[in-house]
């Protein structure tokens, strides 16, 4: 009878554990997070090179949305697209900045009860950057002028970092990082002769992200 009662208790003690593990979905989510943008420019003096470097915080507000596979009760993937927006003020006025990126994560559970989950997530992010506004807009100089060189899209890569939480199966809470590992540049020129270059990427971004999970 005891050996009964054990058995039982474990088999439903089992079947619960199945029941409040993360499942397979779809997922909405919004994030709201700070950022650090770097801004940096070169530009040929004689046989010397100018080097500006600018950087500049803002806030940023994101919107994601995808799919997420568990292929067992503690490990999984997500994958996602992210849309990642933000201006910059300051002495040389406004700074756009727009982040339209693909994502793929792995997702490790590390705890599991009843009502909540928690884990930790890696991975990486894939896409463009487009920016436009008040650094760098025109430059006139013995080597010639050129204009709008702040307005440029470019390739953008980063690295995601972060915690998550599910409540209930359906609403989640992330601490997330993102680091910028390549970001776009752009070539200013005057009568076809490259006279500046410049690069800017978003060095990290960091913020709380809520998700509801269908």
């Amino acid at each position: 009878m005891k050996k009964l009662m054990v058995s039982g208790a474990l088999a439903l003690a089992l079947s619960t554990s199945a029941l409040v593990a993360e499942e397979s979905g779809g997922f909405v989510g919004v994030d709201l997070g700070l950022a650090s943008l770097t801004k940096m420019t070169m530009i040929p003096v004689g046989q010397d090179v100018g080097l500006s470097i600018n950087s500049l915080g803002n806030l940023r507000y994101r919107l994601v949305g995808g799919y997420k596979w568990f292929f067992t009760q503690n490990v999984g993937l997500r994958a996602y697209v992210a849309v990642n927006n933000g201006a910059s003020y300051g002495g040389v006025g406004q700074f756009n900045s727009l982040f339209v990126n693909a994502n793929v994560d792995f997702l490790n559970t590390f705890y599991n009860s009843e009502q909540v989950s928690a884990g930790w997530f890696a991975g990486v992010s894939l896409g463009a950057g487009i920016h436009s506004g008040g650094i760098v807009s025109q430059y006139t100089g013995t080597n010639g002028q050129f204009s709008n060189l702040s307005n440029i899209s470019g390739f953008d890569l980063g690295i995601n970092l972060g915690l998550r939480t599910l409540f209930g199966k359906h609403h989640g809470v992330e601490f997330f990082t993102r680091f910028g590992a390549l970001g776009a540049s752009a070539t200013g020129e005057n009568g076809g002769v490259a006279i500046a270059d410049l690069n800017t990427n978003q060095i990290y971004n960091a913020g709380i992200r809520y998700t509801y999970n269908f």
